[in-house]
């Protein structure tokens, strides 16, 4: 199908979203920037999608990068932190949309996501698997305890793969994650005599 066609779909969702949750609440809608798939949408169609998307109602603009089929590598340990930030930063610099543009992909620390948005690549940040491997990621940079944090690897194996074949998200850094009812550590709960510290 054309891409007027194609984009229809996402662009009605908006609008009737929208009409049904009446103009004080939030949408945010996940755009591909890049889809880094072939046959994926140009420059020139994701700039087009982006201002239907706004026109339809979309209060925040999401920039996502990439597929998950897509074999170049968009969220693993190798990539970089903040790489596609660029894609976002090159949106708001053409002044395509008004509304806030959020960036995405390997933003794995608040220090990371504070440079995003100081250096004008995006309005905001958004993080997920961050939160998986420390949930009190926020309060620990609040309080300037960042050295506390216990930060994404970005390794993919206890939460996107679970994900992938209908298993529970876990993290490899926070095995706790996503079994905080199964699972209880409790302060001082073992014995000191039957721990073991690693330096």
């Amino acid at each position: 199908a054309d891409f007027v066609n194609r984009m229809k779909f996402a662009v009605d969702i908006v609008r009737q979203t929208r009409a049904a949750v009446g103009d004080d609440f939030i949408i945010i809608f996940r755009l591909s920037m890049i889809d880094l798939v072939e046959q994926g949408s140009s420059w020139e169609e994701v700039k087009i999608l982006a201002q239907a998307i706004e026109d339809a109602g979309c209060t925040i603009i999401n920039t996502g990068i990439g597929w998950h089929e897509a074999r170049v590598p968009t969220i693993a340990t190798s990539v970089p932190r903040k790489s596609f930030a660029w894609v976002t930063k090159k949106l708001r610099d053409e002044n395509v949309v008004s509304v806030p543009l959020c960036a995405t992909n390997r933003i794995n620390a608040p220090h990371v996501g504070e440079q995003v948005v100081g250096d004008d690549y995006a309005d905001l940040v958004s993080m997920a698997r961050p939160f998986l491997a420390d949930p009190y990621i926020l309060s620990k940079s609040r309080e300037g305890r960042t050295d506390e944090i216990n930060t994404c690897i970005g390794c993919n194996q206890a939460c996107l793969d679970h994900a992938f074949v209908g298993k529970t998200a876990s993290c490899l850094v926070n095995p706790v994650a996503c079994h905080e009812t199964e699972l209880s550590v409790e302060k001082d709960s073992v014995h000191p005599d039957q721990r073991l510290n690693i330096s």
